[in-house]
């Protein structure tokens, strides 16, 4: 009698997260609760989706030039200088907007291209989705902003 028996062994792939290799291993974070995802004891390693959609969103979080930690890798886009600003349309901001993401988000060597761009205002809360083109497929990123109005 062999010890398998005792101990069974798991063979379900969906369990264990076997990390990108061009990307490393990336630990998932909750964004909401601010903190890293730990699953019996352990970090829980990000898919590469949900690593690219993680870096775009630290991207969009980051103001340039704010923290110590980035100023010299110029990581983060200057959102707030256009969300929440009445005195511009729309267009305008979702044009600026656009134009910044997809100049950083184009930087991530995974990523080659950003589309289906759009920026929606409602209630003090400006939404943003668009699409990450990346090696392995399409990404669709939604972000939403509170406005300072």
């Amino acid at each position: 009698m062999g010890w398998g028996l005792l101990f069974p062994t798991i063979e379900d792939e969906a369990l264990e997260t076997v990390p990108d290799e061009r990307l490393g291993t990336v630990f998932l974070f909750d964004f909401n609760n601010k903190s890293y995802v730990i699953r019996d004891g352990k970090l829980v390693v990000a898919t590469y989706e949900e690593a690219i959609k993680q870096w775009v969103t630290m991207l969009l979080i980051t103001e340039i030039n704010k923290y110590e930690i980035y100023k010299s890798s110029e990581f983060g886009i200057s959102l707030s200088n256009f969300i929440g600003r009445r005195d511009l349309p729309t267009g305008v901001i979702a044009s600026e907007a656009k134009r910044m993401i997809e100049e950083k988000a184009l930087l991530h060597p995974e990523i080659e291209a950003v589309n289906g761009f759009s920026v929606t205002r409602n209630n003090g809360v400006a939404s943003i989705a668009f699409n990450i083109q990346t090696q392995n497929g399409i990404i669709p990123v939604t972000s939403e902003v509170k406005v300072n109005a």
